[in-house]
Protein backbone atom coordinates (compact mmCIF):
# COMPACT_ATOMS: atom_id res chain seq x y z
CA UNK A 1 0.00 0.00 0.00
CA UNK A 2 1.43 3.35 -1.06
CA UNK A 3 0.84 6.40 1.15
CA UNK A 4 1.09 10.08 0.28
CA UNK A 5 1.04 12.74 2.98
CA UNK A 6 0.29 16.31 1.93
CA UNK A 7 1.01 19.59 3.63
CA UNK A 8 -2.01 21.92 3.48
CA UNK A 9 -1.02 25.61 3.25
CA UNK A 10 0.97 26.33 0.12
CA UNK A 11 0.70 22.74 -1.12
CA UNK A 12 -2.94 21.77 -1.48
CA UNK A 13 -4.51 25.18 -0.95
CA UNK A 14 -3.43 28.79 -1.40
CA UNK A 15 -4.36 30.22 1.99
CA UNK A 16 -1.92 33.10 2.29
CA UNK A 17 -4.53 35.89 2.01
CA UNK A 18 -6.70 34.44 4.75
CA UNK A 19 -3.79 33.57 7.06
CA UNK A 20 -2.51 37.10 6.61
CA UNK A 21 -5.91 38.60 7.41
CA UNK A 22 -6.30 36.58 10.60
CA UNK A 23 -2.76 37.15 11.87
CA UNK A 24 -3.09 40.87 11.23
CA UNK A 25 -6.45 40.85 13.03
CA UNK A 26 -4.76 39.45 16.14
CA UNK A 27 -1.84 41.86 15.81
CA UNK A 28 -4.28 44.79 15.80
CA UNK A 29 -6.84 43.60 18.35
CA UNK A 30 -4.57 42.00 20.93
CA UNK A 31 -1.24 43.76 20.55
CA UNK A 32 -1.87 47.07 18.76
CA UNK A 33 0.69 46.15 16.10
CA UNK A 34 0.67 47.25 12.44
CA UNK A 35 -0.09 44.69 9.71
CA UNK A 36 2.50 42.46 8.08
CA UNK A 37 2.62 41.74 4.36
CA UNK A 38 1.54 38.24 3.29
CA UNK A 39 4.96 37.48 1.80
CA UNK A 40 6.64 38.17 5.14
CA UNK A 41 4.11 36.06 7.03
CA UNK A 42 4.58 33.07 4.73
CA UNK A 43 8.36 33.42 4.92
CA UNK A 44 8.23 33.36 8.72
CA UNK A 45 5.80 30.43 8.78
CA UNK A 46 8.03 28.29 6.60
CA UNK A 47 11.35 29.03 8.32
CA UNK A 48 12.38 26.34 10.83
CA UNK A 49 13.52 27.33 14.30
CA UNK A 50 11.57 30.56 14.73
CA UNK A 51 9.33 31.41 17.67
CA UNK A 52 6.26 32.44 15.69
CA UNK A 53 4.54 33.92 18.73
CA UNK A 54 7.40 36.39 18.92
CA UNK A 55 7.70 36.94 15.17
CA UNK A 56 3.99 37.59 14.71
CA UNK A 57 2.96 39.13 18.02
CA UNK A 58 6.08 40.14 19.93
CA UNK A 59 5.48 37.72 22.81
CA UNK A 60 7.51 34.72 23.91
CA UNK A 61 4.53 32.40 24.39
CA UNK A 62 1.41 32.15 22.20
CA UNK A 63 -1.16 33.41 24.69
CA UNK A 64 -4.41 31.49 25.02
CA UNK A 65 -6.70 34.47 24.42
CA UNK A 66 -4.85 35.33 21.21
CA UNK A 67 -4.88 31.70 20.08
CA UNK A 68 -8.62 31.40 20.70
CA UNK A 69 -9.32 34.67 18.89
CA UNK A 70 -7.19 33.60 15.92
CA UNK A 71 -8.96 30.25 15.58
CA UNK A 72 -12.40 31.88 15.83
CA UNK A 73 -11.49 34.50 13.24
CA UNK A 74 -9.73 32.10 10.88
CA UNK A 75 -12.61 29.59 10.95
CA UNK A 76 -14.68 32.22 9.12
CA UNK A 77 -11.88 33.97 7.23
CA UNK A 78 -10.61 30.74 5.63
CA UNK A 79 -13.87 30.49 3.69
CA UNK A 80 -13.22 33.77 1.91
CA UNK A 81 -10.17 33.28 -0.32
CA UNK A 82 -8.58 29.86 0.21
CA UNK A 83 -8.57 28.00 -3.11
CA UNK A 84 -6.98 24.84 -4.48
CA UNK A 85 -3.82 25.20 -6.51
CA UNK A 86 -4.40 24.33 -10.15
CA UNK A 87 -4.15 20.58 -10.75
CA UNK A 88 -4.68 19.49 -7.14
CA UNK A 89 -8.20 18.14 -7.60
CA UNK A 90 -7.15 16.15 -10.65
CA UNK A 91 -4.08 14.61 -9.05
CA UNK A 92 -6.01 13.63 -5.90
CA UNK A 93 -8.59 11.87 -8.05
CA UNK A 94 -5.84 9.99 -9.92
CA UNK A 95 -4.05 8.96 -6.74
CA UNK A 96 -7.26 7.82 -5.09
CA UNK A 97 -8.23 5.81 -8.18
CA UNK A 98 -4.97 3.90 -7.76
CA UNK A 99 -5.95 2.97 -4.17
CA UNK A 100 -3.20 5.16 -2.71
CA UNK A 101 -3.80 6.27 0.89
CA UNK A 102 -3.87 10.04 1.28
CA UNK A 103 -3.31 12.06 4.47
CA UNK A 104 -2.80 15.68 5.48
CA UNK A 105 -0.10 16.74 7.97
CA UNK A 106 -0.31 20.45 8.75
CA UNK A 107 0.96 22.86 11.37
CA UNK A 108 -2.45 24.54 11.23
CA UNK A 109 -5.27 23.54 13.62
CA UNK A 110 -7.09 20.37 12.60
CA UNK A 111 -10.54 22.00 12.83
CA UNK A 112 -9.85 24.87 10.45
CA UNK A 113 -7.88 22.57 8.15
CA UNK A 114 -10.93 20.36 7.77
CA UNK A 115 -13.09 23.43 7.12
CA UNK A 116 -10.76 24.45 4.28
CA UNK A 117 -10.64 20.95 2.81
CA UNK A 118 -14.42 20.59 2.98
CA UNK A 119 -15.05 24.04 1.52
CA UNK A 120 -12.84 23.12 -1.44
CA UNK A 121 -14.55 19.71 -1.79
CA UNK A 122 -11.47 17.56 -1.21
CA UNK A 123 -11.87 16.42 2.42
CA UNK A 124 -13.30 13.08 1.28
CA UNK A 125 -10.02 12.12 -0.41
CA UNK A 126 -8.14 11.89 2.88
CA UNK A 127 -8.00 9.10 5.44
CA UNK A 128 -7.11 11.54 8.21
CA UNK A 129 -6.00 15.12 8.89
CA UNK A 130 -3.30 15.61 11.51
CA UNK A 131 -3.01 19.21 12.70
CA UNK A 132 -0.62 20.78 15.17
CA UNK A 133 -3.16 20.39 17.98
CA UNK A 134 -2.90 16.59 17.70
CA UNK A 135 0.83 16.38 18.41
CA UNK A 136 3.32 17.73 20.93
CA UNK A 137 5.83 18.71 18.26
CA UNK A 138 4.75 20.20 14.89
CA UNK A 139 6.85 20.06 11.72
CA UNK A 140 9.81 20.09 11.18
CA UNK A 141 9.68 17.49 13.97
CA UNK A 142 8.69 14.11 12.45
CA UNK A 143 5.98 13.35 15.04
CA UNK A 144 3.05 14.01 12.68
CA UNK A 145 4.50 11.82 9.97
CA UNK A 146 5.42 9.08 12.43
CA UNK A 147 1.82 9.10 13.69
CA UNK A 148 0.56 8.59 10.13
CA UNK A 149 3.19 6.18 8.86
CA UNK A 150 3.06 3.82 11.84
CA UNK A 151 3.94 0.34 10.64
CA UNK A 152 3.63 1.15 6.94
CA UNK A 153 6.63 0.55 4.70
CA UNK A 154 8.55 3.81 4.68
CA UNK A 155 9.88 3.31 1.17
CA UNK A 156 6.25 3.40 -0.02
CA UNK A 157 5.47 6.67 1.79
CA UNK A 158 5.95 10.21 0.49
CA UNK A 159 5.60 13.66 2.07
CA UNK A 160 4.57 16.43 -0.34
CA UNK A 161 5.18 19.99 0.85
CA UNK A 162 6.37 23.44 -0.17
CA UNK A 163 8.73 24.26 2.69
CA UNK A 164 11.93 23.20 4.36
CA UNK A 165 9.89 22.19 7.42
CA UNK A 166 8.13 19.56 5.32
CA UNK A 167 11.34 18.22 3.82
CA UNK A 168 13.14 18.04 7.18
CA UNK A 169 10.15 16.25 8.74
CA UNK A 170 10.12 13.74 5.87
CA UNK A 171 13.82 12.98 6.15
CA UNK A 172 13.64 12.67 9.95
CA UNK A 173 10.67 10.30 9.65
CA UNK A 174 12.48 8.19 7.06
CA UNK A 175 10.01 8.84 4.25
CA UNK A 176 10.62 10.36 0.83
CA UNK A 177 10.18 14.12 0.54
CA UNK A 178 8.70 15.77 -2.57
CA UNK A 179 9.09 19.54 -2.82
CA UNK A 180 6.00 21.17 -4.33
CA UNK A 181 7.34 23.86 -6.65
CA UNK A 182 3.91 25.38 -7.27
CA UNK A 183 3.38 26.43 -3.65
CA UNK A 184 4.45 29.39 -1.57
CA UNK A 185 8.07 28.31 -2.17
CA UNK A 186 9.57 31.31 -0.41
CA UNK A 187 12.00 29.84 2.08
CA UNK A 188 15.28 28.37 0.95
CA UNK A 189 15.18 24.58 0.95
CA UNK A 190 18.54 22.89 1.22
CA UNK A 191 19.10 20.44 -1.63
CA UNK A 192 20.28 17.75 0.79
CA UNK A 193 16.82 17.70 2.36
CA UNK A 194 15.01 17.06 -0.95
CA UNK A 195 14.47 13.61 -2.45
CA UNK A 196 12.32 14.85 -5.34
CA UNK A 197 11.20 18.20 -6.73
CA UNK A 198 8.12 18.63 -8.94
CA UNK A 199 6.87 21.75 -10.70
CA UNK A 200 3.16 20.98 -10.88
CA UNK A 201 0.78 18.55 -9.13
CA UNK A 202 0.40 16.03 -11.96
CA UNK A 203 4.17 15.47 -11.94
CA UNK A 204 3.66 13.69 -8.62
CA UNK A 205 2.42 10.71 -10.58
CA UNK A 206 5.86 10.29 -12.17
CA UNK A 207 7.41 9.92 -8.71
CA UNK A 208 4.79 7.80 -6.97
CA UNK A 209 3.89 5.32 -9.73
Amino acid sequence: MRTVIFDLDGTLVDTKEDITASINHIRAECYSLPPLESRKIVELMNTPGLNLAYEFYGVEIYEEHAKAMFEEHYAKQCLQNAKLFEGIDEVLKRLKSEKIELFVATNAPTKTSRIILKNNDIEHFFEDVVGADRVVNPKPHPEMLQMIVGKRKKDLCWMVGDSMKDMIAAKSAGVQGILAGWGFDICTVYEKEIDFRVGEPMELLNVIY
